[in-house]
């Protein structure tokens, strides 16, 4: 049995795994790495935040749904362009300006100058000085991105830890990405890291979803049936194959994702009770 410092030497620190890219829908490719949270001192195991990134390819452009983590871009950038097979990056969609989904921005620019940055641009400028203000386009939910044979839809996220926080969705593949909504933490396993949750037979209960319903803006404070209401209305409009969160890992049985609405309201209810 490996003490904690093996464990820490080989999976505390930030790792894109050699299993990346790969496809998980018709032109969708995920780029995801792994951090390590905490370590329960029972079981000498670590929990671990999956970091994922999506590569959309169309026939005439390509699209980055966030950025990755810094603390990734070692193993980042070579998986990235083998995802890329020598095309251009087109579009870069950071979900939200926090360090995991829009903090390599600045280091995407450099090595991909003919990125554009979509989306809700808001205060980007203010953590990435170096990028020019001509590379970013705002895109305003409900607007499209033509990608050649299929489109990228901006949408309203309707869960939100950050004001300027926006979701999107291929029409192509019909895949929504939530960012940080349907997103939990997993224990750090060979088959587990890197797997879609039915490869990896995860069935995201309430209880693990809460860990991240937790942070949602307000949670104490909305009106949580509406925001169910809404994301309900918006899963008949769409009819998702499958979500593909910024963290956890992609989830195909849609059902089963409905789980964090459960624990978004056990935890809507709890923050009103504080």
């Amino acid at each position: 049995m490996p003490d904690l410092d093996d464990l820490l030497d080989v999976f505390g620190t930030y790792f894109v795994h050699e299993r990346f890219p790969r496809p998980i829908a018709d032109g969708v490719q995920w780029i995801g790495g792994c951090s390590a949270l905490f370590m329960d001192k029972e079981r000498q195991d670590l929990v671990h935040s999956a970091l994922n990134t999506y590569l959309i390819t169309g026939s005439d452009k390509t699209l980055l749904v966030d950025t990755g983590h810094p603390g990734l871009w070692d193993t980042y950038l070579p998986a990235l362009e083998k995802a890329l097979g020598g095309r251009p990056l087109d579009y870069v969609m950071p979900t939200h300006p926090e360090i995991p989904h829009g903090g390599s921005l600045s280091m995407l620019y450099d090595a991909h100058p003919e990125v554009k940055v979509v989306g809700d641009v808001r205060d980007y400028f203010l953590y990435h000085p170096s990028v020019p203000d001509s590379a970013y386009q705002a895109m305003a939910p409900g607007t499209k991105l033509d990608l050649g044979g299929r489109e990228f839809e901006f949408v309203d996220s309707v869960f939100r830890d950050l004001p300027n926080t926006i979701w999107g969705f291929d029409h192509g593949s019909r895949v929504l990405f939530p960012a940080d909504g349907f997103a939990f933490f997993h224990w750090h396993r060979e088959d587990t890291c890197g797997f879609t949750a039915e490869e990896s037979g995860i069935a995201p209960t309430a209880d693990m979803y809460s860990v991240m319903t937790e942070i949602v803006s307000g949670i104490g404070h909305l009106d949580v049936e509406s925001r169910i209401q809404w994301f309900m209305d918006l899963i008949e409009d769409f009819r998702p194959s499958m979500l593909a969160p910024a963290h956890g890992t992609v989830v195909a049985d849609i059902p089963v994702a409905l789980n964090y609405l459960t624990a978004l309201r056990n935890d809507s209810r709890a923050g009103t009770s504080k």
